[in-house]
């Protein structure tokens, strides 16, 4: 979502007015890997994000939440033992 507002991405023919996001708080995030969705990856975003993640999650492994987190260009982890 960040970097679909950051590039006003015309998503199913209709430009978005929403303004980019002041900041995110994302949990367990990762990358899409559809190659329709990797382009929003090809640069650092610039909305301000922490990004939480369990070291022992079961569901969304640890590597793919830190490879979503160093898009962002202000980023902070908050990492947990557990999942």
């Amino acid at each position: 979502m960040c970097a679909l507002l950051e590039n006003r991405y015309e998503a199913l023919g209709k430009k978005c007015a929403h303004p980019p996001f002041a900041f995110a708080i994302i949990a367990s995030g990762y990358m899409l890997s559809d190659s329709k969705w990797t382009h929003l990856y090809e640069r650092p975003l610039s909305t301000p994000s922490l990004h939480m993640y369990g070291i022992l999650d079961s569901y969304i492994h640890v590597s793919k939440s830190i490879d979503l987190c160093r898009v962002y260009s202000q980023s902070a982890e908050l990492s947990t033992h557990g999942g």
